[in-house]
This record gives C-alpha cells, sequence and structure tokens, in this order.
C-alpha cells in the first residue's frame, strides 16, 4: 500500500483508538467468528496464522487470547506483518506484556510482501485497513494465494457503505464543519487542499464485498454488521491518527489539522447534544475453495 512514516506521523497513531473497548471487542468477535472453523490439528501439524497490517499488534494479541481459549498453544506459528517498524516494536513488547503462552513473529513488509513471508496459510486477518487499498480485488486475490486450500480469512471495515448508523450522519458533516470554522478562525494561514490525494477511501457496500471475495477463490463468505458505541473521547482518538486526519482535513499540517478536529468534535457532540455516537462494522469471514 506504501503508506509514508515518518517521525511525524508516529506521533499520530491509531493505537489510543485501538485501545477503547469497543474497538477490542468488535475484534474480538470477529478473530472469534473466524477460528471457530479452524481445522483440528494431526499430532505434531504446525498451523500458521498471520496478522497482516498487525499494526502495533492489538488483533495479533486477541488471535492469541482466543487460542487459548481454544486450548490450542503448540505448534502454532504466529505473524504479524506491518510496513512500520516503530509499530511492529509496540506490537512486540505489547505481546511481550501480555505474558500468554503463545509467541508471536512481527515481521517489517508491505502487503505484495506476503507471498514471500508466509505461504500455506491457515488462517489470515486484515482487521481495520481494507478500505485504505485501492483494489480490494487484487488484495482478496493475494490473500488466497498465501492461504492453504479451507484457509480462513477474517477481515472487518467501519468504512464501507452502510457504516453510518440512520441518523448519525449529521454529526460527521458538523464535526469537519466546525474543523474547518477552527482553522479559518485560528489559523487562516491553513489552507484545504482541493487536490490533495487522500488515501484510496473507495466504499463498497456489503454485496459488493463478498462478490469480490468470491471471485478470489474464496467458496464461502458469512457476514455480520455488529454495531459499536464510540464515545466522543473514541471519536476525538481517531482525529488524532495521521491518515484519518488526512482523509477529513487534506493538505493542512498534521499539528493544526488534529487539534482543529479534536476541538470540533467535542463542539459537534455539545451542539447536537450527543456524548456517543455509534457505528457499523462489517466483520467478514471467508473459506477459500
Amino acid at each position: 500500500m506504501g503508506l509514508i512514516e515518518t517521525d511525524e506521523t508516529n506521533l499520530y497513531t491509531f493505537e489510543p483508538f485501538a485501545a477503547h473497548a469497543f474497538y477490542t471487542e468488535v475484534n474480538r468477535a470477529l478473530v472469534k467468528q473466524t477460528l471457530t472453523h479452524l481445522k483440528p490439528q494431526t499430532a505434531g501439524e504446525t498451523l500458521t496464522i498471520v496478522d497482516m497490517a498487525c499494526g502495533t499488534g492489538a488483533v495479533t494479541r486477541l488471535i492469541a487470547e482466543e487460542l487459548v481459549k481454544q486450548d490450542r498453544v503448540s505448534n502454532i506459528k504466529l505473524v504479524g506483518v506491518d510496513p512500520s517498524a516503530e509499530a511492529l516494536r509496540r506490537a512486540q513488547k505489547g505481546m511481550e506484556e501480555a505474558g500468554l503462552p503463545i509467541s508471536a513473529d512481527f515481521l517489517q513488509g508491505e502487503s505484495e510482501d506476503l507471498p514471500r513471508i508466509v505461504q500455506n496459510v491457515d488462517a489470515a486477518f486484515f482487521c481495520n485497513a481494507i478500505h485504505l487499498v485501492p483494489d480490494k480485488l487484487a488484495a482478496f486475490k493475494q490473500v488466497s494465494s498465501i492461504l492453504a486450500p479451507k484457509g480462513i480469512f477474517g477481515c472487518n471495515s467501519a468504512f464501507y457503505e452502510g457504516t453510518y448508523v440512520p441518523g448519525t450522519e449529521r454529526f460527521y458533516r458538523l464535526w469537519t464543519r466546525r474543523a474547518v470554522g477552527w482553522l479559518k478562525k485560528e489559523h487562516p494561514e491553513a489552507r484545504l487542499s482541493r487536490d490533495a490525494k487522500a488515501m484510496a477511501m473507495q466504499w463498497m457496500t456489503r454485496d459488493q464485498y463478498i462478490q469480490d471475495l468470491k471471485q478470489s477463490g474464496f467458496a464461502t463468505v458469512e457476514t455480520e454488521q455488529n454495531d459499536a458505541i464510540i464515545s466522543l473521547d473514541g471519536w476525538r482518538d481517531l482525529g488524532q491518527y495521521w491518515l484519518f486526519i488526512e482523509g477529513a482535513l487534506p493538505g493542512v499540517a498534521l499539528p493544526l489539522a488534529a487539534k482543529a478536529l479534536e476541538v470540533a468534535v467535542y463542539q459537534a457532540g455539545e451542539e447536537l447534544g450527543l456524548t456517543e455516537i455509534p457505528r457499523t462494522w462489517l466483520q467478514m469471514v471467508a473459506i477459500k475453495n
């Protein structure tokens, strides 16, 4: 995907948002749903599970926890892959601190490096990132290529057609409007870029996702739509993540845009009388032919 990591983007990470309880629960549900399909292990057989775009390892730890619950702790090869060296360092530290009987290897790489890193994978996860990939069909075909026959793929997103709980759209519009208003007042020199290419946020419908997965060699696709209740503090934390910032206020320097989004989220909440805003996650579990 070629996301460019800099010292500055390392200050505006996804980690605070991922630390909220609702985020853990949404991903725990997907992990559990995916790993129920895991085949029984034969004696001495190693199961390989990969967490793509693992970031700081929040989902990798959930996978390890679920495997412990399933009493599968021996002969497990758990691999986390991410382009960010800083995220991987944090993931390794978090995994060690969790003190689980399953360890993980964290390897630096882009999605196109996957076939070189892992093959014949029993289960693969790609959580909260598929919306950032411009060519989703190509991404699914790549995942299919690293999976063993009957391999399982767990994937989710809260950036798709259907993610807005009816009636909540006005919150997002007002949040952006208030952020732009704050910038105009406090930093009139800051300019939104009309032509800045925000990350590839083409939102697809649930049915389009199913169609692309089936076209990529997945025989069955299960989907669920789970609502998460996100507090204003949660939205504030998402508004401090550099990829979200660049999508919301393209062209504005990260420190200014982050401040604008932080001030504006509480203004929008207060004006609408809201302390929390629900959002629907699309959860997908696909099984390879």
